[in-house]
């Protein structure tokens, strides 16, 4: 089917066509075939909801008509393509074909059912019922979950103005009664209020809420309830009505969890949110008997249907406390108490893992949401937590059976052991004595659980380790240590006494110990959390001095275990006292620890630490020792920079380590060979991660910064002097490349770090002049894309004003040298990339990458404002020029569209442009008619980026260029004439802002706004062409309103270049969001089928729309 025929009579195709074309579009491995099946399928079922972009590459584009999407001739509008969905979603009974079509339905409801007649509307809603009705036996459940979804959103956007859309969810109610709809209309409804309680894009938010609040306070209940009645009678016929009684339970599931109060919640802390049922729901949930149901069908139901029986007893255990009088709040807990301790005593199908998970999750929801205090007193209370501590000794040993549920069942434990008084230790009245028992067993039999599980998993008996995802391991053991906390004269001891067994046991192993070191992990960890876990207001002395046993117990095991390791030691083990040694000294060193605590007192009586000053000394000695020790990939190694790093950020602790002896060593060795990640040149993340630390270091005691800093460069001005007269030939050598780039990185990291300009300029009369010459002959290494990047980066951080660190004397030359140095790498790295003919393997890598950091170079130099450029022309300086010419040459040469493949480009083209095309810097800028072009044709590009600030750039390069040829057409500068000269430009530009504005839907409306006001004050005569031709190709029941709203915003100020008209502008375009949002004018992509008459936007007395004979007239035309 060829373009042509578009405008001639195209004959439908059959059904078995078009379900080919469905499994193309949806299955084929070939992406050609795949796209040009959706090319075909979009033709013959347009949504008119592609971009404008999708409308140019749809099937049988006419090339007579830009812009336009050619459809089915028989297609005028959204009510025939939705006519011709259903018929086609009717007839067909492929998978496929079922997908694809009620996806491309959904899309056109949820844009365009505004435009649909009272009556077509009716009908898609009739239609879509039907299908449901009549094909649903047929069709897979996903796919009637989509129908009927579709169907949700017909009545959603038809709630208030028909009032029979109102009544399919009572109709759907009523099937749900009994007969064989039943399960159907459960699922149904089921899909109605998953789609009502799902949050559509943002303009639609305020009408969706209207319509959820009215349906939640009409017909939630009376679903739920209907759901309610339905697992009745599912469990009064046993076998029989399992299908159902499944649906009612999934119903009331999706029920209860109703965004109640319109917060939509983040799933991911559900277990800390109270669903807000409304209080009018009081005379349904508060029955006596309410729960009986569902722990009767628990206990008789077996698995899936018993998970999900428990699943709603989850949901109704999370209803909020302040729902339920006092009287039944009590008595909702008692029975629920009663419930779950039959079944934990019974072990009522815990044998399977979704139950055995859900009730966790049951006890961990009812304890986090309930404060148990009105059964505190009670038998059930005592009776609760007995049947719960014994579930919790077994269920602790399954780990790994159901991993995730131990989470939940320790957080149970955690809420009861937060809200618990020591003192009632003994009180058997509020079970007291069954808390006091349980905290301390909890504590150990989870960390002896976790022991017996790492050594199954070194045995090959489980396939994965405990050990292995540490985030998750410090999450759930924080849990354990809020327990130990809660009862720390209790639990403290279970954890020292492991800690010692173990260590103990550790010293007796003869032979290889790996994996018993592996196992020692866990009582580490737990003293790690147990001491990050103490708060100061909280603690008491004796507590104190648990830390500190319980420290200098680990720290006792952590000198057996490197006496014994004759290579380095178990990682998982390592790790472990990394983070034992980061929690003590947040807990007791440095800014936040607490001064007034006695845990030194007993930490010099064990193992010497007198105070916190031995402590950190402890710390960077470890630290260095897993530097030597450990090679460069390695956690180890990067979780001991990452503490050195932070070690070094805090104002206090920097300048308590900057005093140690081992502190000083390292600064004076900082270089050695001993430090194996050192010996690795591509570890550079973890090289300047070293090398900012030890700037904090060097930097942090003033006195002592002028020796230290030239003992400390020592070693890089030997390797600097020694490369300097090499030859560039032997630059590149194997021998010497390694050391060239890790001094280029190293001193690069040790910049980032320097934030005063006192030490910024130690660096840079070190480097400055007679080591930047080295610099300057990496850059054109064009040989080695490595050694020129590093190079590009160095100096990218060199020109950076970060914090004003580069504010020299007024008298200095060092602005305008340093700005020559970087003018001639840009130009020299330019030139290497331009005139280079070796093969690129790597596009991004071996081009993009140099040239977006020269990008970056030229934007800091610009945005510093520490060189008065503008005066370097006066006084014949070349390097401005150069630099400005090198990067609009660089510019031309790489293809638009590769701002949009490769983000770090455009991020840094985009951030170059705005800052040398800003007033005033726009005036030094020599553009010729290609540069300005493509220029352009690059901001177009970033418009579509995947970051906002990208395609905000974008805007303000096109608004300053424009403004600056607008404000003032006289000047000398050849801009003005350039920019009117090429009119085709800027009717490009205003067609696609004006596009992104009418048609997307985008959060920078303001920056967009700029660009456009100074495109319609340059080009308003085509604007106003322009924007009529959008309205014509609008069906006739939008166009009153979008030219009502074009109107508003054409004429809401006049065009002029001031700010108080720019900001009316950007006024008037937020008026036009709203206005559109709130009539839900979602524009329709022009196609050929849809052309209507010419519209004068700006007329007085405009018509509201054309006949169906002037449209004809009009194509005919």
């Amino acid at each position: 089917m060829n373009a042509s025929a578009t405008e001639t009579g195209v004959q439908q195709p059959t059904l078995e066509q078009l379900d080919a074309w469905c499994e193309q579009a949806l299955s084929s491995p070939d992406s050609e075939t795949r796209t040009e099946a959706e090319r075909r399928l979009r033709y013959f079922f347009p949504t008119f909801s592609e971009t404008l972009a999708e409308a140019e590459g749809s099937y049988g584009v006419s090339s007579g008509h830009e812009r336009v999407m050619a459809v089915f001739p028989q297609i005028k509008g959204a009510a025939d393509a939705a006519q011709l969905m259903t018929w086609f979603l009717n007839q067909t009974t492929k998978v496929f074909s079922l997908t694809y079509i009620v996806r491309r339905l959904r899309t056109l409801v949820l844009n365009h059912l505004g435009v649909l007649a009272d009556d077509q509307k009716s009908e898609l809603r009739t239609r879509l019922f039907a299908v449901i009705q009549e094909k649903a036996a047929d069709m897979p459940g996903f796919v009637v979950d989509d129908v009927a979804r579709t169907l949700a959103l017909v009545v959603m956007f038809t709630w208030f103005d028909q009032p029979e859309a109102r009544e399919v969810v009572e109709a759907v109610v009523s099937s749900t009664t009994a007969g064989q709809h039943a399960a159907l209309g459960l699922q149904v409804l089921r899909a109605f209020v998953e789609q009502f309680n799902r949050e559509l894009p943002a303009r639609y938010i305020a009408r969706q809420r209207r319509v959820v609040v009215a349906f939640r306070d009409r017909q939630l209940r009376g679903v739920f309830e209907a759901g309610l009645a339905a697992m009745r009678r599912g469990l009064a016929a046993g076998e029989a009505g399992r299908e159902e009684l499944s649906r009612a339970l999934q119903l009331q599931s999706e029920c209860l969890g109703f965004d109640f109060i319109g917060l939509a919640p983040d799933e991911a802390s559900d277990d800390a949110v109270a669903i807000q049922v409304p209080s009018a729901w009081k005379d349904t949930l508060q029955t006596e008997d309410f729960l009986d149901a569902y722990f009767d069908g628990y206990m008789r139901s077996g698995p899936p249907v018993s998970s999900q029986f428990v699943e709603v007893l989850v949901l109704l255990a999370s209803v909020r406390r302040s729902f339920y009088t006092e009287t039944a709040r009590t008595a909702f807990v008692r029975r629920m108490s009663r419930g779950i301790a039959e079944i934990l005593r019974g072990a009522v199908g815990l044998d399977d893992v979704e139950n055995y998970h859900h009730v966790c999750r049951l006890l961990a929801r009812f304890r986090s949401i309930h404060t148990l205090v009105e059964i505190e007193e009670a038998l059930e209370y005592r009776e609760l937590l007995t049947a719960t501590a014994q579930f919790t000794a077994t269920g602790l040993g399954l780990w790994e059976w159901s991993p995730n549920s131990t989470a939940p069942l320790l957080a149970f434990w955690a809420k009861v052991a937060a809200t618990h008084d020591a003192r009632d230790d003994a009180n058997t009245q509020v079970a007291g004595d069954v808390i006091a028992q349980t905290l301390p067993r909890v504590v150990g039999d989870y960390l002896r659980a976790m022991v017996v599980a790492t050594a199954r998993a070194q045995t090959g008996d489980v396939a994965d380790s405990p050990l292995a995802d540490t985030d998750v391991l410090v999450e759930t053991m924080a849990s354990v240590a809020a327990i130990a906390r809660a009862a720390y004269e209790r639990c403290a001891p279970v954890v020292l006494q492991l800690l010692r067994d173990m260590a103990t046991e550790y010293e007796a192993q003869t032979g290889a110990v790996g994996a018993f070191e592996e196992r020692l992990a866990w009582p580490v960890y737990a003293v790690a959390l147990c001491v990050g876990a103490r708060q100061p207001y909280r603690s008491q002395p004796e507590d104190d001095r648990y830390d500190a046993e319980m420290f200098a117990t680990a720290l006792e095991l952590d000198r057996l275990v490197q006496q014994r390791a004759q290579t380095p030691p178990s990682e998982a083990l390592e790790l472990a006292f990394l983070q034992m040694l980061a929690n003590f000294r947040a807990s007791y060193v440095g800014e936040q620890g607490s001064r007034a605590s006695g845990v030194f007192t007993r930490l010099a009586e064990l193992v010497g630490l007198a105070d916190g000053t031995a402590v950190l000394d402890l710390i960077v000695q470890r630290l260095l020792l897993n530097l030597r020790r450990w090679p460069a990939p390695s956690p180890v190694v990067r979780r001991s920079l990452h503490m050195f790093h932070d070690l070094t950020a805090g104002y206090v602790a920097v300048r308590q380590a900057a005093a140690l002896d081992s502190a000083a060593l390292l600064l004076a060795n900082h270089a050695s060979e001993h430090f194996h990640f050192l010996q690795h040149v591509d570890e550079y993340k973890l090289r300047a991660l070293y090398y900012a630390g030890l700037a904090r270091l060097l930097f942090a005691d003033p006195a002592r910064v002028p020796a230290r800093f030239a003992e400390f460069v020592g070693p890089w001005s030997q390797l600097a002097d020694a490369l300097l007269p090499v030859p560039d030939a032997q630059l590149a050598q194997d021998a010497v490349r390694p050391r060239l780039l890790r001094l280029l990185r190293d001193v690069r990291g040790f910049l980032s770090a320097i934030a005063s300009r006192q030490n910024y300029l130690r660096v840079f009369d070190w480097l400055c002049p007679t080591r930047m010459p080295l610099v300057q002959r990496c850059v054109r290494m064009s040989s080695d894309p490595h050694v020129q990047i590093a190079a590009l980066k160095l100096l990218a951080e060199l020109v950076y004003n970060r914090t004003q660190r580069l504010n020299f004397d007024i008298s200095s030359p060092n602005g305008i040298l340093l700005f020559r140095d970087a003018s001639d790498a840009i130009c020299a790295y330019g030139d290497a990339v331009l005139n280079s003919d070796a093969a690129v393997r790597d596009v991004y890598k071996d081009r993009y990458k140099g040239v977006a950091v020269c990008f970056t170079i030229l934007t800091r130099l610009l945005a510093g404002k520490y060189v008065a450029i503008g005066v370097m022309p006066l006084y014949g300086d070349p390097a401005l020029e150069r630099a400005y010419a090198m990067v609009l040459d660089l510019l031309q040469r790489f293809p638009a569209a590769d701002v949009i493949a490769y983000p770090k480009l455009g991020r840094a083209t985009m951030a170059m442009l705005e800052a040398l095309l800003g007033r005033p810097n726009v005036d030094l800028v020599h553009l010729s008619e290609t540069s300005y072009a493509h220029i352009m044709r690059l901001c177009v590009e970033a418009f579509d980026h995947a970051e906002t600030a990208v395609s905000s750039a974008a805007c303000s390069v096109v608004d300053s260029l424009l403004s600056a040829a607008i404000e003032d057409p006289d000047r000398p500068a050849a801009l003005p004439a350039l920019v009117r000269g090429r009119s085709d430009v800027s009717q490009f530009l205003l067609s696609t802002i004006l596009n992104i504005v009418l048609f997307e839907d985008r959060p920078n409306d303001w920056s967009f706004s700029r660009p456009l006001f100074c495109l319609i004050a340059l080009e308003h005569d085509f604007a106003l062409q322009y924007s009529s031709q959008i309205v014509q190709y609008q069906p006739p029941e939008r166009r009153e309103a979008l030219v009502t709203a074009l109107k508003d915003l054409l004429s809401a100020t006049t065009f002029e270049l001031t700010p108080a008209n720019r900001d009316a502008f950007t006024q008037a375009l937020s008026q036009y969001r709203r206005y559109a949002t709130a009539n839900n004018l979602i524009l329709m992509v022009p196609t050929n089928q849809t052309l209507g008459a010419p519209v004068d936007i700006l007329k007085q007395d405009d018509t509201s729309a054309t006949t169906a004979q002037d449209e004809g007239e009009a194509m005919a035309d």
